[in-house]
């Protein structure tokens, strides 16, 4: 499993608008193969401060796949409006996964 992550700067009077957006860009995005899961996190110390982290199968269709197709498209199309800057993604392997 790979883990993608970034870290989102939401245009603070555009919160509300943002996290509806994005009930349904998750929709999209579960369309995606390899999807495995995705989570969306609010900071809670400051306005417009959030966590997206998106699980993948495998990096191919987390890169090439899902950022080459239709649904990366609108995907960006929802999200990307709400943006003060341009999010970066970085992408991890998952070593460990404890549940306890």
């Amino acid at each position: 499993m790979l883990i993608e992550h970034a870290l989102l700067s939401v245009k603070p009077d555009q919160q509300q608008k943002f996290e509806r957006a994005f009930t349904e860009a998750q929709e999209v995005v579960a369309k995606a193969a390899g999807f495995q899961f995705v989570d969306l996190l609010r900071e809670t110390k400051a306005t417009g401060g959030y966590l997206l982290i998106l699980a993948w199968a495998t990096d191919e269709q987390a890169v090439a796949e899902f950022r080459g197709s239709d649904l990366y498209g609108q995907w960006k199309n929802l999200l990307d409006p709400f943006w003060v800057q341009a999010p970066e993604s970085a992408y991890f392997e998952v070593l460990s996964h404890y549940t306890g």
